[in-house]
């Protein structure tokens, strides 16, 4: 990971291989209410990430956040790799949820009402 700063910009070049888009996009999405993010596919190998306050006059410690950015990073590439090795896991919960759902029957017994309304008159 690449790091360029100037006063009001940071420019981060980031390898594609190790943090695909969706990671990305995950990542910076908690950076957008601080700052305008922009991503850009630089080449086939690379991603361009700039990173512009919204405020201006804000004065940025732009270490703390090129840090702040790798953790996040880890975080999300964590995330992404137990979703995916989880994905039939939770398939089959939610495909155990429903196995068994049946139709809902008519009740056995009389039901009455004292105001005159009988349940049997209402079709689903």
């Amino acid at each position: 990971m690449e790091a360029l700063q100037s006063e009001n910009v940071l420019k981060v070049t980031v390898d594609a291989d190790m943090y695909p888009e969706v990671v990305l996009l995950k990542c910076l999405y908690w950076y957008s209410n601080t700052f305008e993010v922009d991503v850009r596919k630089s080449s086939a190998l690379q991603y361009e990430i700039t990173l512009k306050p919204l405020r201006h006059s804000d004065t940025m410690n732009w270490d703390a956040v090129v840090l702040k950015l790798k953790q996040d990073l880890i975080d999300f590439k964590l995330r992404q790799y137990v979703t995916d090795e989880t994905k039939v896991i939770r398939e089959l919960i939610i495909a155990k949820a429903f196995v068994y759902y049946d139709q809902q029957e008519d009740p056995a017994s009389e039901i009455s009402d004292p105001v005159g309304f009988t349940p049997q008159s209402v079709k689903a």
